[in-house]
């Protein structure tokens, strides 16, 4: 009788995780290293939503004074 034939399987299943040289490419520890301040990137987005905000007051305040005027 023959014996089933097994599925042909990658040589090495994980070879996208290292690189050229042999090194991994990522690591399961790379983000857990320092925790980081607050960069650049979060006070522009902070300062963006600040600048909506006051415009967005200050167009409702614009429109309340300027429905108050008389006719």
């Amino acid at each position: 009788m023959l014996k089933p034939g097994r599925k042909p399987q990658k040589i090495y299943p994980n070879a996208d995780r290292y690189g050229e040289d042999g090194r991994r490419l990522y690591s399961a520890y790379d983000g857990a290293a320092v925790a980081r301040r607050p960069g650049r990137q979060l006070w522009v987005k902070r300062f963006r939503l600040v600048a909506i905000v006051l415009a967005f007051i200050a167009g409702a305040l614009a429109a309340i004074i300027i429905s108050a005027l008389p006719h």
